[in-house]
């Protein structure tokens, strides 16, 4: 014995009538069975009653023609443009060619019958494309989320350092093309292997997390950062010069400062060294020379104590300190384009 659908589970149906069909069986049978079913007379109507939430549509076709106005405008409502399945019922004489033709090579969740089929057909059909369109959806959630796992570090939700690679190389390509600046920083953890050893791998784990938090909150929404190791992150920052990607540093820097990780009660701190490399369309031949210019400063900062900032200077091809002389003489060349051709490698 039938039962209706209980009030949680209603389906909005959209019975899409143009030709002024009598249908009035079919909306008391669906009604019946527990459908919230809406019918629009005319296109415009049609429109209104699809830009909200629909569960499927059964349209009564003014036209065959795949390319007339009704249908370019009615197929912008529905899948696979959004997620409402359909059902075509043509009119008593028309041609199954003309249905198949117009419905051929779509992707969307669609499918046809006769006017003269049961109605517990009509029925039917709309629930199996309804049941399509669940599988449909649960497949593309579980893609992306298998895509985010292979993109995302499972610690800090950055990126990884497949994804890094991929995107430095990418993005300066775009530099190159347009002819705006491209800026790599490279962060390192001072101390992070005794914090490990005084504490736990657990407990590094959380400050790995804080890190990341960390980086997250001073970035832009544009920039791309990424843990690309134990302790080592790197953040691309896409049409960002010199001075403004020090300024970003910096503020990580100084967050990581006054930011205490855990609930131990020591209050521990975490500090970093970082290494800048610009490439503005003269210092770096490729992402990787731009990467090895970055690391380069790096080291030099780990060297040079911690929480130390260095930058690679094109202009003597070595890496100097944020706080010297240097930096600003080369944030001065690098911003006027002076004499470009002396600073090929």
């Amino acid at each position: 014995m039938y039962q209706p659908l209980p009030p949680d589970d209603i389906q909005t149906l959209v019975v899409l009538n143009h030709r002024a069909e009598p249908i009035s069986r079919v909306v008391e049978w669906f009604r019946e069975r527990g459908w919230e079913v809406q019918v629009a007379h005319h296109l415009e109507e049609s429109c209104e009653l699809l830009s909200s939430p629909v569960t499927a549509a059964l349209v009564y076709p003014l036209t065959l023609m795949r390319d007339g106005l009704e249908w370019r405008t009615l197929s912008r409502h529905l899948s696979p443009h959004k997620d409402v399945p359909w059902l075509v019922v043509p009119w008593e004489n028309a041609a199954p060619s003309a249905v198949t033709a117009m419905l051929k090579g779509r992707h969307s969740l669609t499918d046809w019958l006769k006017n003269s089929a049961e109605l517990s057909e009509i029925e039917a059909r709309l629930r199996n494309l309804m049941r399509l369109h669940e599988m449909l959806v649960a497949t593309r959630d579980h893609t992306q989320q298998l895509e985010g796992q292979l993109v995302t570090d499972h610690k800090t939700g950055l990126f990884n350092d497949r994804h890094f690679r991929a995107r430095l190389r990418e993005e300066f390509e775009r530099a190159q093309r347009h002819g705006s600046p491209v800026t790599l920083a490279l962060l390192d953890l001072d101390d992070f292997k005794q914090l490990n050893d005084s504490f736990s791998y657990e407990y590094g784990d959380v400050g790995l997390r804080a890190v990341g938090e960390t980086i997250r909150q001073c970035v832009r929404s544009i920039d791309i950062p990424a843990r690309i190791g134990g302790d080592e992150f790197a953040i691309i920052l896409p049409s960002t010069t010199l001075p403004e990607t020090v300024a970003v540093a910096n503020r990580i820097q100084h967050v990581l400062s006054i930011s205490p990780i855990g609930d131990t009660g020591d209050r521990t701190l975490l500090e970093a060294s970082i290494g800048v490399a610009t490439f503005d369309g003269r210092s770096a031949r490729d992402p990787r020379h731009l990467f090895l210019q970055a690391n380069e400063a790096l080291k030099m900062a780990k060297s040079g104590g911690k929480n130390r900032l260095f930058f690679f200077d094109p202009n003597t091809r070595t890496s100097a300190g944020t706080d010297s002389k240097d930096f600003a003489k080369a944030t001065r060349v690098v911003g006027d384009h002076d004499d470009p051709d002396s600073n090929q490698d």
